[in-house]
């Protein structure tokens, strides 16, 4: 069968669908990955096919304009709150009809239309009627798949990067419009997705939103209180093209080593890290028997004449090979990191960024004692106390490893594609 992905330009969500895509082309399917051109290059060096559709996103440059419109201190989650950027909220006395009402006013149209504009939409339904896809995968906050999947009669469903907060927020909101006189049923979504699909000759269905079905990448235990329908996959972390450089094949110069990533999105779409470069070097500095491994680029050291003498710093190093040999982590919550210390049980201290589902991953890994976590300003001292906490003691370890084997109990990309296959069929509509 013909499987289209498509995500908006955005290296670190095009990643995700990479090993399932891989999965699907080496059972003889044929696959492409369709997103704007600026992702291209992106998507050609996975040696998948990439499809160009809509104008270049600039993505960098629109973010860099919303954080500058909220702010950039690691402690803005309430301004994101308040301008309705924030969908990680989950605690059910929080969701009022108020608050999730707003979250999908400003979300549609500050997010969701402008990572799938007209054009997109338009160019993305022109080929898949020219292309005739029998199922289309689409990340979750890429509706243009969802719109070119319905106006042609296509399978459809969400592959997610993460937690599933549009899919729990989208049913808290449901439930509350329901509730609400016929003249007060405001949904800003719903009016843009039918606009969108009218267009394209299609009608509005909640599928629009949430697909027939979601491939689901994290442990069960993680998964959010919603009733859709999971398809459970395990999560097999794709960090690009990369090489295993010499030093990593050989033993840490000290005992212990610890690895220090604020992910790709922080360099090429937010243009900041929000964590303290600074408090982070300063919290592992001097640490006895512990090497630390820093992923930060030649920008992120501008301001450092010199590291302390237990820090290597690189550029680039392939997570999927740099953590096995890692007995913490220390990052910023995004989901590659996350996923990748998981799969490999390191014991992750997460500084909260704000974006997405950090938050709700951090306390996660906190309840679980896996992780422990920073939400908000903490001095190097607070960080290197909540460090060496992970590093001596081995209950973190312990839960970590428990952690490891329920993602490894999932199916593996591999495993899933039958499943696709069956509902590629189900829910066709032609």
């Amino acid at each position: 069968m013909r499987v289209l992905f498509t995500t908006f330009a955005a290296k670190s969500h095009m990643h995700a669908q990479v090993t399932l895509a891989w999965a699907l082309k080496a059972a003889g399917h044929d696959v492409r990955i369709a997103s704007h051109p600026d992702l291209a290059d992106e998507i050609t060096r996975t040696g998948l096919t990439a499809v160009g559709v809509g104008e270049e996103l600039h993505l960098d440059e629109q973010m860099q304009e919303t954080q500058e419109n909220i702010g950039q201190d690691v402690d803005q989650l309430e301004s994101q709150a308040q301008v309705g950027l924030d969908m990680s909220e989950t605690r059910p006395e929080r969701l009022t009809p108020d608050y999730t009402l707003g979250v999908f006013t400003a979300m549609t149209s500050v997010v969701f239309q402008n990572c799938c504009s007209d054009q997109m939409v338009d160019e993305l339904v022109e080929h898949c009627r020219s292309w005739k896809p029998d199922l289309v995968l689409w990340d979750t906050m890429t509706f243009a798949g969802a719109i070119a999947a319905m106006a042609t009669g296509t399978a459809h469903g969400r592959l997610l990067f993460g937690l599933d907060l549009a899919g729990l927020m989208r049913e808290t909101f449901l439930e509350q419009l329901a509730a609400r006189p016929p003249e007060l049923r405001d949904d800003p979504l719903r009016e843009w997705l039918t606009w969108s699909l009218e267009r394209h000759g299609a009608s509005f269905e909640e599928a629009a939103v949430t697909g027939d079905f979601t491939v689901c990448p994290l442990p069960a235990s993680m998964r959010l209180p919603v009733d859709l329908h999971y398809v459970p996959m395990r999560y097999v972390p794709y960090n690009g093209q990369s090489t295993v450089p010499q030093w990593l094949q050989e033993p840490p110069r000290k005992g212990r080593r610890v690895c220090i990533t604020l992910g790709v999105a922080h360099r090429e779409v937010l243009g900041a890290d929000r964590a303290s470069i600074g408090d982070l070097l300063e919290a592992v500095a001097g640490l006895e028997d512990v090497e630390v491994v820093a992923t930060l680029n030649e920008k992120q050291l501008t301001d450092f004449d010199t590291l302390p003498d237990n820090v290597r710093a690189v550029d680039f190093v392939p997570l999927d090979a740099l953590l096995p040999t890692c007995d913490a982590v220390i990052h910023h919550g995004g989901s590659g990191s996350f996923g990748t210390a998981m799969i490999h049980a390191v014991p992750q201290l997460i500084v909260v960024d704000g974006v997405w589902d950090t938050i709700n991953k951090a306390r996660y890994l906190e309840e679980r004692q896996a992780g422990l976590y920073v939400p908000g300003k903490l001095s190097a001292k607070g960080l290197r106390e909540l460090l060496v906490r992970l590093l001596e003691e081995p209950v973190f370890k312990s839960n970590a490893e428990a952690l490891r084997r329920e993602a490894l109990a999932a199916p593996a990309p591999a495993q899933v594609v039958p499943t696709l296959e069956r509902l590629a069929v189900e829910h066709r509509r032609r």
